[in-house]
């Protein structure tokens, strides 16, 4: 198996593990040398610990019905590291409200002991400057 497959593969296992709301099984997926930026504050997150505590309370807020959809997905693959990057689709109910919002993703992996490890997350929504909120609605 090449290196796009595998890192493609491990991208479906995340996937797996983030609709099933399972934190343990979501961290395996993360070196120890992590940074986030992710849509919700603090501005970035830092090792695991505190990446825990962030999946912890997202999926504190969901009513086990999470569901996330990819499109316009590349991975571009240079000796042990890979870059995956397109546009995620979350869908659920949220503090009881309906959910359904694409977001843009950067995934940098690197090969740790043979397995491709999450090393930098970047998932953000555009901003509409001139009313400096956040663009919910937009679609790929």
């Amino acid at each position: 198996m090449n290196d796009e497959d595998q890192v493609r593969r491990r991208r479906a296992a995340w996937k797996e593990a983030f609709e099933a709301g399972d934190v343990d099984g979501i961290m395996t997926f993360y070196a120890p040398e992590l940074q986030s930026y992710d849509i919700m504050p603090p501005r970035q997150f830092v090792g695991l610990d505190h990446w825990r505590r962030n999946w912890e309370s997202f999926f504190g807020q969901f009513a086990c019905d999470q569901k996330l959809e990819f499109a316009d997905l590349a991975i571009l693959c240079s000796g042990d590291l890979a870059v995956v990057r397109g546009l995620t689709r979350l869908l659920g109910t949220m503090g009881g409200q309906p959910i359904d919002v694409w977001t843009r993703q950067t995934n940098i992996l690197k090969r740790i002991e043979g397995e491709w490890m999450v090393v930098h997350d970047h998932v953000s929504i555009p901003v509409d400057f001139a009313t400096a909120r956040p663009c919910m609605d937009l679609k790929p």
